[in-house]
């Protein structure tokens, strides 16, 4: 009997171990404050929630009672998220009505008559109170994407918190997003084919071991834009907007042609047009002058490749005959 006793009260008294670690790692022990939200904002206890006593209530009611993932049934804080379209445009009635009266930011619940005070902000389309938006500004990445309008908007704290985090970051793919832009925005574009041209002689300068100077002048070019698939910023496309990339990618292939045109190592690795015999060397870079074959990469003069067929292939196509019938 001892023995069995022994027993169930150790059982117990681990039970009642796990309970409480349970208790102490699962169940949040901050009280909830209202007002400003993280971006790194998790579990949060309900408003009015934070005293509850433990031993006057079972687990399961403390469970409920203290613990709903982000927000209430009827709110939830902004979540960290990328939008990449314009907010339509509502009344603020409406807007407030779908939001319970509640401040989009903290939750707060606002009575009908003074709905006026909220603020409006233009990233989310939701509207918060005076403690959850102090009027700040920023550039919406949706106004970009669709109208290049680089315009700065009343925005919410968080959404100003998240916009400036991804200011800098390569999220936008232009050619998921803002498919429109490369034929609206003629700088784009021209970036666009400056940054294949700086692809191709890139490769060609890794190959050669005097181009040490050179290739460092690459580095103040944001490496994502020299990458697949091609990402901006919105730092990119706004130095897009301002000229700024367009002349750094136009300067530092002028100062790699130059290295090229000047390096022994580099020129042993252009073509001769094989149509016109010309003594100029072309590169697979120069794109205003030089057509690749598709199917051997074989470099020539655009003009002299014009509807005829590739020299090299033939060589090769009446070589494999030979050898067929050998």
């Amino acid at each position: 009997m001892c023995i069995m006793w022994c027993f169930a009260s150790s059982a117990e008294w681990l039970a009642q171990q796990l309970v409480l670690e349970f208790k102490r790692k699962w169940l949040p022990s901050h009280v909830h404050r209202r007002g400003r939200q993280s971006l790194r904002s998790s579990l949060q206890e309900l408003p009015g929630t934070g005293g509850v006593e433990v031993k006057t209530r079972s687990l399961t009611e403390e469970i409920r009672l203290r613990t709903r993932m982000r927000g209430t049934l009827n709110w939830a804080p902004p979540s960290f998220q990328i939008i990449f379209s314009i907010q339509p445009q509502q009344r603020r009635s409406e807007v407030v009505a779908l939001q319970h009266y509640l401040c989009a930011g903290c939750g707060t619940e606002v009575e009908p008559r003074y709905i006026k005070k909220l603020r409006h902000c233009e990233y989310l389309g939701r509207y918060f109170c005076d403690c959850c938006h102090s009027g700040s500004e920023a550039v919406i990445p949706g106004r970009v994407l669709s109208n290049w309008d680089f315009s700065r908007y009343s925005v919410s704290d968080f959404s100003k918190q998240l916009l400036d985090s991804v200011w800098s970051q390569p999220l936008f793919d232009l050619s998921s997003v803002g498919k429109a832009l490369w034929s609206k925005v003629k700088d784009l574009d021209r970036f666009r084919e400056l940054r294949e041209q700086l692809i191709g002689i890139r490769k060609l300068l890794k190959a050669c071991r005097l181009s040490e100077r050179v290739l460092a002048e690459f580095e103040p070019l944001p490496a994502h834009l020299l990458d697949e698939p091609l990402l901006f910023s919105m730092e990119d496309l706004y130095r897009v907007k301002k000229g700024q990339l367009v002349a750094q990618a136009r300067a530092l292939l002028t100062a790699a042609s130059e290295h090229v045109d000047n390096c022994e190592l580099c020129r042993g690795r252009g073509f001769i047009c094989e149509f016109c015999r010309a003594k100029d060397i072309i590169f697979p870079f120069q794109k205003d002058k030089c057509q690749r074959c598709p199917v051997c990469k074989t470099c020539f003069h655009k003009d002299c490749f014009l509807g005829k067929r590739c020299p090299k292939c033939t060589r090769i196509q009446s070589r494999t005959k030979v050898q067929t019938k050998s």
